[in-house]
């Protein structure tokens, strides 16, 4: 359940500060009058007490009349008493007198056990009494009027309550201002982020004054430019894509005509298609894992001996290699080499490594496996080209096309899956060729 509910921001905050400022000044009005009526209470408590106290030693009749004739000798400044009878009729003419033996003769009550009881009259005016014994069946009424003390905090009740209005009204004026400038950075954020989400990835140029705004801004305008990378990026694969993977198809495609119409060998042509298709087959592999890739999660590990899997998959590259007059060689140490590793995922970091330095060797490609320091190194080497300078630093990004490369997908898999090991890749140039370095923990 909402406690403030509004349709936006101004009115919440509105609500909300005007409910607290209501609360305020409630709680600050009751406490001081609570305060008040405590003060007047016990003030007048005490007063009577002393009073009645002092009484007990008046007991003979001229003393009493000494004490009728001048109270203030005797009793306390703003106590009062007169004198009434068994049958409740004050034997003082003054109008508190008479007012007050009304309200107790109304209430019938004890005239020997009064203590400190607080009356109201008609006239709206507030008494503290008490009791004692006079003289056979006459007794004395002590009071302290405190109508006075009521009306000044009646004065300040009206005044706390004006001043109260002044504040909210001031208040609400200050707050709806500061509220509409809170509100005015979220509605242009909002703005930008709704062009954010129909395709526009132009940075909001606007700056503002606060931190928070800004940093949600300066936020906002990396999100913008991540997503225009990404999208740069998507239309780029796309496009190298559909030409890579139309090679081929038209390859696939020409020689399934040659067997057909009877103008090639079918072994030799069979064989094209074969390797048409196992080019396919991986390109659609690395579109697939591209794809996921963002989701994917450390995957399950198992001992693996990296020496035979790196054999196994240079293995199936002889063939394209050798008709290609390129020769591989892999060294090794003689022992075992065995790690962690999720040996599938492994296994396409070395078949795209492996097709990466292919496409660009000359004669000689040649694999290392080295294991040091609780890691293992692996090193494939061509004496190709090399990586030009300025395509040097990115051959690892995501649809990166370098030259005669295919849809910049095989290297960033390569470090996506590296990473994933919690290892390392990186590139570099030779004096002659290029050389790829991957580096992965030995956690064995």
């Amino acid at each position: 359940m909402k406690l403030f509910k509004s349709n936006n921001l101004r009115g919440s905050i509105l609500t909300a500060f005007s409910t607290l400022l209501f609360l305020s000044f409630a709680l600050v009005g009751g406490a001081f009058n609570l305060a008040i009526d405590i003060y007047i209470r016990t003030s007048a408590i005490s007063v009577l007490d002393e009073a009645r106290t002092g009484h007990y030693n008046l007991i003979d009749e001229p003393l009493m009349n000494r004490l009728l004739g001048n109270p203030r000798n005797y009793l306390l400044p703003g106590t009062r008493f007169f004198l009434i009878d068994e049958d409740y009729r004050p034997l003082s003419p003054s109008t508190s007198a008479q007012d007050i033996s009304i309200l107790i003769r109304q209430d019938t009550l004890n005239l020997s056990e009064i203590r400190n009881l607080r009356l109201r009259t008609a006239d709206q005016r507030t008494y503290y009494i008490s009791s004692a014994t006079a003289h056979g069946d006459r007794y004395t009424i002590f009071y302290v009027d405190v109508t006075h003390l009521q009306r000044f905090t009646r004065i300040i009740n009206s005044l706390l309550i004006s001043l109260a209005g002044f504040i909210w009204l001031v208040a609400i004026i200050i707050t709806g201002f500061l509220a509409g400038s809170l509100a005015r950075p979220l509605y242009m954020l909002r703005d930008f982020a709704k062009r954010i989400g129909q395709g526009d990835f132009t940075p909001n140029p606007i700056s503002f004054t606060g931190v928070e705004f800004e940093a949600l801004n300066q936020s906002l305008n990396h999100t913008a430019k991540q997503l225009a990378k990404y999208d740069n990026d998507q239309k780029t694969f796309f496009q190298n894509a559909s030409h890579e993977l139309r090679t081929p198809l038209m390859t696939i495609k020409s020689y399934a005509e040659g067997i057909k119409y009877g103008i090639m060998e079918s072994d030799k042509a069979s064989q094209t298609i074969l390797d048409a298709t196992e080019r396919l087959s991986g390109m659609v592999n690395d579109v697939l894992y591209i794809s996921r890739i963002d989701s994917i999660t450390t995957p399950a590990t198992e001992s693996t001996d990296l020496r035979l899997l790196i054999q196994e998959h240079i293995n199936s590259h002889i063939p394209l290699a050798e008709s290609k007059g390129i020769n591989i060689t892999f060294t090794h140490t003689n022992k075992a080499i065995i790690i962690n590793c999720a040996s599938s995922y492994i296994g396409r970091v070395l078949d795209n490594l492996i097709s990466n330095a292919m496409r660009y060797a000359v004669t000689n490609i040649v694999i290392d496996c080295i294991e040091a320091d609780h890691h293992v190194t692996i090193q494939i080497t061509d004496d190709g080209p090399g990586f030009e300078a300025d395509i040097l630093p990115h051959v690892f990004e995501r649809f990166y096309k370098g030259k005669n490369g295919l849809t910049g997908i095989g290297l960033s898999v390569v470090r996506s899956i590296v990473e994933q090991h919690k290892g390392s890749a990186v590139a570099e140039n030779l004096e002659t060729g290029a050389r790829l370095t991957i580096q992965i923990p030995n956690n064995l």
